[in-house]
């Protein structure tokens, strides 16, 4: 880390915390993918709030280089029992931002199954995803058009998928416009996070990170 820190004069620091082995296989695409803007850090073990809250803490990994840190992402899929975690979850966002008030901290949802973000790769889709079995027909959709080696966590097929982020880019953005009247501004807030994480209608945000890193200029 300490390396990284050194590098920090041309490459943004973000530290990323993940729920499944298919976004950290995602995540490490992309740090190979904008390595020269980016130095992109996946946590070293799975966990998403409380995880941070403990890297950020007194005795944590990140506790001295805090200050040093650029951006802060979660990503994971969203799911109905969740919805009511959002105020415990926020507030570990805010005690973040406390620590330092140049980190930024983005939200990388997906509702209910990450293969639905990875469907957006290759087409322009927004099918309801409630039930075991939707999402089951998400990924056969995936597998059986698309990418027939996908497994969960599977390094070679999903770097293939990946490969395809500016499809992700294009089709995430008219899944966003799309709800625009339920949600209101799709402008970054945690307002709207707040919306689209307890929302039953289909979304991502994963793309707007992906954006972000593309638009970047080396300073």
């Amino acid at each position: 880390m300490a390396r990284a820190i050194k590098e920090r004069l041309r490459k943004k620091v973000v530290i990323v915390f993940w729920e499944g082995e298919s976004e950290e296989q995602y995540i490490k695409y992309m740090r190979q993918k904008f390595h020269e803007k980016f130095k992109i850090i996946p946590y070293d073990k799975k966990g998403l709030f409380s995880t941070a809250k403990k890297a950020f803490g007194k005795k944590g990994k990140y506790c001295d280089i805090k200050k040093e840190i650029d951006e802060v992402w979660f990503t994971f899929d969203t799911e109905p029992d969740m919805k009511e975690k959002w105020d415990e979850y926020h507030k570990i966002i805010l005690q973040l931002r406390k620590m330092n008030s140049y980190m930024n901290v983005r939200l990388l949802m997906t509702k209910s199954c990450i293969e639905y973000y990875f469907l957006l790769h290759f087409e322009k889709t927004a099918p309801t995803i409630v039930t075991v079995n939707d999402k089951e027909k998400i990924k056969d959709r995936l597998i059986t058009k698309y990418c027939k080696a996908y497994k969960k966590g599977d390094k070679e097929s999903i770097y293939y998928i990946a490969d395809r982020y500016k499809n992700a880019i294009k089709n995430g953005e008219w899944c966003l416009k799309m709800m625009e009247d339920d949600v209101g501004s799709m402008c970054a807030s945690d307002e709207r996070d707040k919306k689209l994480f307890k929302t039953e209608k289909t979304f991502t945000t994963v793309h707007e990170a992906i954006q972000y890193m593309e638009n970047t200029k080396i300073s």
